[in-house]
C-alpha cells in the first residue's frame, strides 16, 4: 500500500526553500525503500470483547479491519466501532467474531486492512506453489476453483505482501475461478532474496509474467489480472508486454497508480510541499547514477508508467474500483485514466474509504460491482 502522502507530511517541515534538494533526496529514498511499521497504542477492554486503540482517521472508519500484535505475533479481526472518546483520543471497536480475541494485546499494534491473515481463512482448497523466475523462486498461493479455464492473478502493491490480497480472492471466490496470489522480487519471502528497493512496478511485472506463464502451463485459457495500488501499475504493464496477451481477458484495478509522476506530485501538494520538490524527486529517480546509489537496478521511466495522458493505451477490458475519498491516489487520476481509454475502461466510485480499503468499508458494494462487471466481461470474451 502506498505511504507517499504520510511520508511527505512527516517531512514537510524539512523543506524551506534552501532544503528542497536535500528533501528530494530523502523523499526519493522513502518512495522506493521499505519503511518502518506505523504502530499504535492499543489494549483489550476489561471484558475482552473489544479493543481500545488510538483514535485517528484510519481507526475510526466503519468496516472490518485487523490488528497485528508484534509481541505475540497474533492477528485479531476488528469490526464495528462501539465508542469514540475524543477527549482521550481513543476508539473502541468490537472483536469479530465475538469471543475470538487474544488473552493479551499490545501495548503496540499494527493496524491493517488485512482481515483473513492466513490462506485457510479465505476458505476452499489451497496450496503454496513455487513460481520459477529469472532469479529463483517466488512463492505463490494457489486457490483451486471449480473453473480451471479462467485464472485470476492477484497482484499486491508496494511494501505490503501477498496476504493483503486475500480480500480480493474472497471477492472473486463465488465466481468459481482459480486464483493465484504471487510474490515478486521486492517481497521478503522470495528466494534467494532480491531487490530491497521498489521499482514502482517497472521490473516487478516480470515476476507477475512468470505467474501468468505458470497459470497457462497449468490449464488457464483466460487470465484476469487484478492489481491494487502499485499492483495496478504491474497489471497494466503485464497486459501490455506479456507473451500471453491473447489469454489476458480482463483487468481489475483497485485504487491503481496510473501515473507515478502525478501521484507523487499530488502527495506533495497535500503535504504543503512546493511543486518543485516533487519534480526534483522525479528527476532524481529517473537519473541512472542516483538510481544506482539507492539500490535500484535501473532508473525509473516515468513516461513508461504514465497512462493518464496516453490515449487508448489500454486495449484490454478494464474495471477500476475506487473511493473518491482516496487520499494517496487521487480519484481525478483514475478519472483521467478512464477518459484516456473510454472504449476499454469502466470506472466505478465506491463508498468513502481510505486507499485500497474499499472492500473493508463496504464489502457488499465492492463485491457486487466486481462480480457484475467480471461476469459480463468474461462472458463477452468467451463468445
Amino acid at each position: 500500500m502506498l505511504k507517499t502522502r504520510h511520508i511527505l507530511s512527516c517531512l514537510a517541515l524539512l523543506v524551506p526553500a534552501a532544503a528542497l534538494s536535500a528533501f528530494a533526496v530523502v523523499m526519493a529514498r522513502k518512495i522506493v525503500k521499505r519503511g518502518p511499521k506505523d504502530y499504535r497504542l492499543a489494549e483489550l477492554t476489561d471484558d475482552g470483547l473489544r479493543i481500545r486503540i488510538e483514535l485517528d482517521a484510519y481507526t475510526k472508519v466503519p468496516g472490518s479491519y485487523g490488528v497485528f500484535d508484534p509481541a505475540t505475533k497474533l492477528h485479531t479481526r476488528i469490526g464495528e466501532v462501539t465508542r469514540i472518546d475524543e477527549d482521550q483520543k481513543r476508539v473502541e471497536r468490537r472483536i469479530d467474531p465475538t469471543g475470538s480475541g487474544p488473552d493479551h494485546l499490545g501495548p503496540l499494534v499494527d493496524w491493517t486492512p488485512d482481515v483473513f491473515f492466513e490462506p485457510s481463512a479465505v476458505g476452499g482448497r489451497y496450496e503454496e506453489v513455487p513460481i520459477p523466475t529469472a532469479y529463483g523462486v517466488a512463492p505463490a498461493w494457489l486457490f483451486e476453483g471449480e473453473n480451471h479455464d479462467v485464472w485470476v492473478i492477484h497482484i499486491h502493491g508496494s511494501w505490503t505482501d501477498r496476504s493483503i490480497m486475500f480480500r480480493d480472492v474472497h471477492a472473486f471466490k463465488p465466481l468459481g475461478f482459480t486464483s493465484l496470489v504471487p510474490s515478486f522480487r521486492s517481497d521478503t519471502m522470495v528466494r534467494p532474496p532480491q531487490a530491497d528497493s521498489s521499482h514502482l512496478g517497472q521490473t516487478e511485472w516480470l515476476d507477475v509474467e512468470c505467474a501468468v506463464a505458470y497459470a497457462v502451463a497449468h490449464g488457464a485459457k483466460r487470465i484476469i489480472l487484478s492489481g491494487w495500488s502499485m499492483g495496478g501499475t504491474i497489471a497494466l504493464l503485464t497486459a501490455e508486454h506479456s507473451d500471453y496477451k491473447d489469454q489476458i481477458a480482463g483487468i481489475v484495478l483497485v485504487g491503481p497508480v496510473t501515473s507515478w509522476r502525478k501521484t507523487i506530485a499530488a502527495g506533495a501538494a497535500q503535504a504543503g510541499v512546493p511543486a518543485v520538490g516533487a519534480k526534483l524527486v522525479v528527476r532524481l529517480l529517473q537519473t541512472h547514477l542516483f538510481a544506482k546509489l539507492i539500490g535500484l537496478e535501473e532508473a525509473i521511466d516515468f513516461d513508461g508508467l504514465e497512462w493518464t495522458d496516453a490515449a487508448d493505451r489500454v486495449t484490454v477490458p478494464t474495471l477500476v474500483l475506487q473511493s473518491k475519498a482516496d487520499q494517496e491516489v487521487p480519484w481525478k487520476l483514475s478519472a483521467a485514466f478512464q477518459q484516456a481509454n473510454p472504449r476499454t475502461v469502466t470506472l466505478i466510485a465506491l463508498p468513502m474509504a481510505h486507499h485500497t480499503q474499499e472492500w473493508n468499508a463496504s464489502t457488499e458494494s465492492f463485491t457486487h460491482e466486481l462480480r457484475s462487471w467480471v461476469s459480463k466481461a468474461i462472458s463477452t470474451n468467451c463468445d
